[in-house]
């Protein structure tokens, strides 16, 4: 009999964890026996959210969530003004009759979840750990309470350093913990759907040596950091010849400090390009000559194994999460932490010197087929099977 998996995204963006967790599900689905259905916290439509769809039955749900359509958000509001008491959207009926034998939780973001899902379906719940400590302390301070953690069975991170912060801040045991890197479908990154040359040309760029990054524009991810180094890149004597590509959605407050930014930078379309959301990102990571992950944390962004994979060479900051595990055999330059002068000097060696630079690319290309979703999920598979209920 097939076990049943609960699996639970705190959204369906383009972002680290529910890429993974979409990459986990396909290559379950296709050799791994077990069943699953897909309960989503947040979020709208999108384009991983009709990936999920593909692979199982998807369900929204969250405590205190309104009801979907317009009657019943009415007759909650009504509730709320006679009684107090709102009427909230109730746990999906298709999920509570089942009998699921592992809850999968997908980030710390999700952890709320947990006493309702153990009140419904009291089998084991594994948590993937996609933060380190910065983003549990910042955006989800209250996701591993006492209270919560004794409701987890055992855990799953992406990097020894998540490991580590569980550990030394949190009292997880080491039995309780396997490490399982972060991964990528090498194989499909590999080939991009566009021509390099259209896509430079999409951009207006032609013969320049191009510096990619890519994320969220936050300041954990060190977009700041990135205009910062297209600025001493400007002043440096080879400045004029290289330009810098920034992948990722555009907050909307972002927006205006970047035009505010650059405007006081004397930095213009000819210095960094901003694209927004994509989504098929490899298109661009194929134009860049070296990728720049500015973040000052990151667990193990996939954003260096997308560019690995396309034989990009990764200039990374020290003591920044897990990127320096991902590239203990070769293929990136560590600078010191927010050294941004060191991670210019980097870029420009690497312009000046292209036998160096494509001898890093290959490294890298060569170090990533240990990430590779076939290598990492059965490692994953393998520790659902010890922790479900049967």
């Amino acid at each position: 009999m097939k076990k049943k998996i609960l699996f639970v995204s705190h959204d369906a963006s383009r972002t680290g964890a529910p890429l993974v967790l979409k990459h986990l599900m396909h290559w379950l689905k296709d050799h791994a026996d077990f069943e699953f259905s897909i309960l989503i916290k947040d979020g709208g439509e999108t384009d991983i959210e009709k990936d999920f769809a593909t692979l199982a039955p998807v369900y929204k749900w969250a405590p205190g969530t309104p009801g979907s359509t317009w009657p019943q958000r009415a007759i909650s509001k009504l509730s709320s003004r006679l009684f107090d008491k709102p009427i909230y959207k109730s746990y999906p009926r298709q999920l509570r009759s089942q009998n699921f034998d592992l809850i999968y939780l997908n980030t710390v973001a999700s952890t709320e979840l947990l006493p309702y899902l153990k009140e419904q379906h009291n089998c084991p719940v594994i948590l993937h750990v996609h933060e380190n400590e910065y983003s549990i302390k910042t955006y989800y301070p209250e996701s591993l309470t006492a209270d919560y953690l004794q409701l987890i069975n055992h855990y799953i991170v992406v990097s020894e350093s998540t490991g580590s912060n569980l550990a030394e801040n949190f009292g997880i045991p080491a039995e309780k913990i396997s490490l399982v890197n972060a991964f990528v479908p090498v194989k499909e990154i590999k080939m991009p759907g566009k021509k390099a040359g259209l896509v430079k040309s999409e951009l207006g760029i032609h013969d320049d040596f191009i510096v990619g990054g890519c994320g969220v524009t936050s300041w954990r991810k060190g977009v700041d950091i990135f205009i910062q180094l297209a600025l001493l890149i400007k002043k440096a004597p080879h400045g004029k010849k290289i330009r810098f590509v920034w992948i990722g959605h555009l907050e909307y407050f972002f927006k205006n400090q970047l035009a505010y930014e650059l405007k006081r930078l004397g930095l213009t379309h000819d210095d960094i390009i901003f694209t927004g959301s994509v989504t098929n990102p490899q298109d661009y990571f194929q134009i860049f000559d070296v990728f720049a992950l500015t973040s000052r944390e990151d667990p193990f962004p996939l954003v260096c194994l997308e560019a690995a994979a396309l034989a990009k060479p990764v200039i990374y900051f020290e003591n920044a999460g897990g990127v320096t595990e991902m590239f203990k055999k070769g293929g990136g330059i560590a600078v010191p932490y927010g050294d941004t002068q060191a991670m210019a000097n980097a870029i420009i060696s690497m312009q000046t010197n292209t036998a160096h630079l494509l001898a890093l690319g290959l490294q890298a290309q060569n170090n990533v087929q240990q990430y590779d979703v076939d290598v990492q999920a059965p490692l994953i598979a393998a520790v659902v099977d010890k922790n479900s209920r049967r």
